[in-house]
């Protein structure tokens, strides 16, 4: 598979599992309650396989170059869902109803944050051709 048609299929995974929720949240805006397993199932199968399809194997020293960018953007990504464990927890375990929207602005500051870091170190590194600015 070239560099090219990677890229577009881990577009297209990524794109698939974020989109996932827009039939859930409709039925849900309609007054259906429809399970959340399935919508999470896809959410999940096309955003990790889309984010691992995007790595890419490099040699060690562009590896290092961006090392500690790269690390506190997956970092972030990975804080963003682990935002929901507790909120699975306290609803489905301990049975307590909560409001979802602490839990949704972690998982969307994490997530967003990262990715927007990770494509601010892609933009700089095809674009720029420099080393990227000290943290």
């Amino acid at each position: 598979m070239t560099t090219d048609q990677r890229s577009r299929l881990s577009n297209a995974l990524l794109l698939i599992g974020v989109l996932a929720w827009v039939p859930y949240f409709y039925l849900l805006a309609t007054g259906a309650t429809p399970p959340m397993l399935p919508f999470l199932t896809v959410h999940l199968a096309g955003v990790l396989t889309g984010s691992w399809l995007r790595v890419e194997r490099e040699d060690q020293a562009t590896i290092d170059r961006w090392a500690r960018r790269r690390r506190a953007a997956r970092i972030l990504i990975v804080l963003g869902v682990l935002a929901w464990a507790p909120y699975f927890y306290l609803t489905r375990v301990a049975a307590m109803e909560l409001a979802i929207g602490p839990f949704l602005a972690a998982h969307l500051t994490g997530v967003l944050g990262g990715s927007a870091l990770r494509i601010s170190i892609e933009i700089q590194r095809r674009f720029g051709g420099g080393e990227p600015p000290p943290f």
